[in-house]
């Protein structure tokens, strides 16, 4: 109970650190927090606009200068253009920008006040220009970032252990096998999204007819492409891990006495080996999986797919007031895979220990 207790107080923790990181940006200022210019068309004056907007001062009539509550200049630029008489309002620029850590206390405090009563936060959809609520659209964010998450995610671990497993058996393969995993090793994710992108293009130009959907298009979200990512960035880190593993563990002296008794190589490796190498693999997923979730976040930006990932990195996405609720059920996802695999290690992992 104390250990569940204590997992569960960091979970808070880091919810509670991400929620703040996710905001770290509202420190940077450019825009005056608590000034509005507007301008105005003949037969009214600032003044009298300054009477319908409560809580605002006229600061300088000629430019067309009004003070606001603090933090408040886009809240009121919104109702200032829906005034009679208004040409326009625009956010007044600072000299230079500035950290401001008072306006950072301030965007924090109106997001606790929101999430206190269910405002999780809106973003403007790409697609028509609409705010949409971040609440209701996240269960569609989820499902649609797990469909090609969780099927690639499989696929990693699978081919992974297939691929360690292979190698150690034939060794001229498995040479070849640890040279193209130094070389995945080092190319970065958006280069091989790119590249897959490019096969679809070329292949589309030249086969004639549609092959491969490359940017999200309404209602139609590109599997290939992220399910790819998603299934060969991870399995490179536990093709590694495994190899080395496995290596380790052909040098232990069961393995040579069960070669002596007559077992084949493949026969020591599927019955003693990887029964041996579980607790790697295992001790791997977690790295694995945050892995995963990062190229996932790549592919959805660069695929221009409205998924969590896709979110969080693409700017034509990006919210103030949603950013910190997505962050957070990102990191819920992650903590759920964590959860799981601790499960299956302290299920199929048995504990060893001298006894007292």
């Amino acid at each position: 109970m104390k250990s569940i207790f204590r997992w569960l107080l960091l979970g808070l923790f880091t919810l509670v650190c991400i929620f703040f990181l996710s905001n770290i940006r509202n420190a940077f200022l450019s825009m005056q927090p608590d000034q509005i210019r507007v301008a105005i068309g003949p037969g009214t004056s600032i003044q009298k606009i300054s009477e319908q907007l409560p809580g605002s001062q006229v600061l300088n009539e000629k430019a067309g200068l009004l003070s606001v509550p603090y933090g408040k200049s886009w809240d009121y630029i919104g109702k200032t253009v829906s005034i009679k008489g208004i040409f326009g309002a625009t956010a007044v620029p600072l000299e230079h920008p500035i950290i401001s850590w008072r306006y950072y206390g301030f965007s924090i405090k109106e997001q606790i006040k929101g999430f206190a009563h269910g405002d999780f936060g809106k973003f403007r959809s790409p697609f028509n220009r609409k705010e949409v609520a971040v609440l209701g659209e996240l269960p569609n964010m989820l499902l649609r970032t797990c469909t090609y998450f969780i099927p690639g995610l499989l696929l990693a671990i699978v081919l992974s252990v297939l691929f360690a497993m292979t190698a150690s058996m034939f060794r001229r393969l498995g040479a070849l096998m640890d040279g193209m995993h130094g070389l995945l090793v080092g190319l970065p994710d958006f280069f091989l999204i790119v590249l897959i992108q490019l096969g679809a293009v070329y292949a589309t130009k030249y086969l004639g007819h549609f092959v491969l959907l490359i940017v999200q298009v309404g209602d139609k979200t590109p599997f290939l492409i992220p399910f790819l990512t998603i299934a060969l960035i991870p399995s490179v880190t536990i093709y590694g891990t495994l190899r080395i593993a496995i290596a380790r563990e052909l040098g232990q002296d069961y393995v040579v006495t069960a070669l002596a008794k007559g077992l084949t190589r493949r026969e020591v490796l599927i019955s003693h080996v990887m029964r041996n190498v579980m607790a790697d693999l295992l001790a791997i997923l977690p790295k694995a999986t945050t892995l995963a979730l990062a190229s996932m976040a790549v592919a959805e930006a660069i695929c221009g797919i409205s998924g969590l990932g896709g979110f969080i990195v693409s700017p034509a996405l990006q919210s103030v007031s949603s950013m910190s609720a997505i962050c957070m059920a990102l990191a819920l996802v992650a903590m759920a895979f964590h959860v799981f695999y601790a499960l299956l290690r302290k299920k199929f992992i048995v504990q060893t220990g001298e006894v007292v």
